[in-house]
């Protein structure tokens, strides 16, 4: 197996080579790969474009998930997985949380060459490019949106667990938190513009009240917004005894921040999206004492792909990847797979690929695939932010 970087230390090109080897193992009941005797002429390249948050309140996780795809496509390419001499190019299209962006580019990769997208970082755009691409020949792969809905064969696929899930995640997660504390009292923050934050807020209100939890107020505030102010004096003038911020990480850093600068030390409850170094980093250490659920961390991998994964990742990066680089990553071999299947630069045979993948081995650990939806057989873990930005396991 080839070396996928030439000036990596070699304990990063053994686990890359590692990681490739273990990926490439996909599970793929009812797959047939290309034919290897079957005569195509020159190598193919395979195109996809990744329209993603690079900037802007989202890039904290739009960032590392770019970062994930880019290592995913080095080793597929480095280790020949997609056939002799055949390699994919990703192109990252940094949308800044604009529907339209997405939209835009979108239309162009489907007006192009290209063989599929990885798509949709925030809600917002997860909602917006639904409707074309159920109706387009395109597929896509989704590498971050919690939206609801969004898995439609052979248009849509996402690798990964939609949280809110009656039983699923947060369910899991809340349940949990909740029941371990003395708590009688919570006030929620919501992103109000995020159509998966306010799916996200029913999720918790609904586990607020299952164990006996007095919501006594729910604050709307946009993704855009950055000072938290209002918000916090609000807060502290009801003294709940949790907050809940149903808020993208880099809300849930400036509301945290805000509320800590007025004296507010008691828990704070958040969500997948606070598993991010750079929210922690934003909030000044103010998130200290938020708990979140996450289905992927480096400290606490679940297999040998996963101490891979993270290995080769921070090799490269020099910073330990996080839930969000392990689902661009995920995504990438995903797609990878289906390309290889297909053995066509067609869209319409690599949907119909995707469509035919019901199994994945993943840094997750297994994932099955129903509908085009992941479900992973590990438990989510239960995280808390502390000091110095140390991350430890949730005990209650």
């Amino acid at each position: 197996m080839m070396d996928a970087r030439n000036d990596r230390s070699a304990s990063a090109r053994i686990a890359t080579a590692v990681a490739a080897g273990a990926a490439a193992a996909l599970a793929l009941a009812g797959c047939t790969a290309a034919d290897e005797d079957d005569p195509r002429g020159a190598a193919v390249v395979y195109r996809v474009t990744a329209p993603l948050v690079q900037s802007g309140p989202g890039a904290f996780a739009g960032i590392p998930v770019a970062q994930g795809i880019e290592l995913a496509v080095a080793e597929i390419n480095a280790s020949g997985f997609l056939g002799d001499g055949d390699t994919v190019e990703v192109e990252v299209i940094d949308t800044a949380g604009d529907p339209a962006k997405t939209i835009a580019a979108y239309r162009e990769a489907d007006a192009g060459d290209a063989s599929a997208v990885l798509c949709c970082t925030l809600g917002g755009e997860a909602g917006a490019l639904l409707p074309l691409m159920t109706d387009g020949a395109l597929p896509g792969v989704v590498t971050v949106s919690i939206l609801d809905g969004l898995a439609d064969p052979p248009h849509l696929f996402r690798p990964f667990e939609v949280p809110s899930t009656p039983g699923g995640i947060y369910d899991e997660f809340l349940d949990a938190v909740l029941g371990a504390g003395d708590h009688d009292s919570a006030v929620m923050v919501v992103n109000n513009d995020n159509d998966a934050m306010v799916q996200d807020g029913a999720v918790y209100a609904a586990g607020l009240e299952r164990n006996g939890v007095a919501l006594l107020q729910t604050i709307e505030v946009p993704v855009v917004e950055t000072s938290y102010v209002g918000s916090a004096t609000q807060i502290v003038d009801l003294d709940p005894d949790i907050v809940i911020a149903s808020t993208i990480g880099s809300s849930t850093a400036n509301l945290a921040k805000a509320l800590r600068e007025r004296g507010y030390d008691k828990p704070i409850v958040s969500n997948v999206g606070a598993d991010s170094q750079a929210a922690y980093d934003a909030s000044a250490g103010a998130m200290a004492g938020t708990i979140f659920p996450t289905p992927f961390h480096a400290d606490y991998p679940v297999n040998d792909l996963g101490v891979a994964f993270a290995d080769a990742y921070t090799a490269e990066y020099d910073a330990s990847p996080d839930m969000f680089a392990a689902q661009g990553y995920t995504a990438m071999w995903l797609l990878a797979t289906a390309l290889r299947d297909a053995g066509s630069t067609d869209p319409a045979a690599v949907g119909e690929a995707l469509a035919a993948i019901s199994n994945q081995e993943s840094v997750y650990g297994p994932i099955a695939y129903s509908g085009g939806q992941a479900s992973v057989e590990e438990p989510a873990l239960h995280l808390v932010w502390g000091e110095g930005g140390r991350l430890s396991r949730f005990e209650g």
